[in-house]
């Protein structure tokens, strides 16, 4: 059977510490790699405050697994999600080959115009310090 690319988002409770978040996150590497599926990242994007209460919870731990698995096997992982505890919701869905695509070229460029603003302020306050200099340098001058 041919592995797809699948996005699968978790949401884990967010009043746990960050090593029990960071076990959580392990358990379910582990169980990638015991049911051979492939990880092709995993990012971790924070505590986040919720719109609403799930499982009378307002914090969560945000997760997205970036995995390559056939279309079977992501019933198992949701059951796993299912029966943890700690999860308070999750969310697997199938990227398509232009779908991540245009994913990559959004944050492509996007990285571009965070450089590109980032060099735009190194200029702005190398100009100030510069113009800083050239006052003080004026007011010695003219205390002589």
């Amino acid at each position: 059977m041919s592995k797809k690319f699948y996005e699968s988002y978790i949401i884990i409770d967010g009043n746990l510490d960050d090593n029990a978040i960071a076990e959580i996150i392990s358990k379910y590497e582990v169980f990638f790699t015991k049911n051979e599926i492939e990880v092709v990242q995993i990012n971790k994007i924070g505590r986040r405050r919720m719109a609403y209460a799930i499982k009378k919870k307002q914090n969560g731990f945000y997760v997205c697994f970036e995995i390559l698995v056939s279309a079977g096997l992501i019933t198992k992982l949701e059951r796993a999600y299912q029966l943890d505890e700690n999860v308070l919701r999750y969310l697997s869905i199938h990227v398509s080959q232009k779908t991540k695509q245009e994913k990559e070229e959004h944050f492509k460029n996007r990285a571009l115009v965070e450089a590109a603003r980032q060099a735009e302020l190194q200029l702005t306050l190398a100009n100030e310090e510069a113009e800083k200099a050239k006052d003080l340098e004026t007011e010695t001058v003219e205390s002589k």
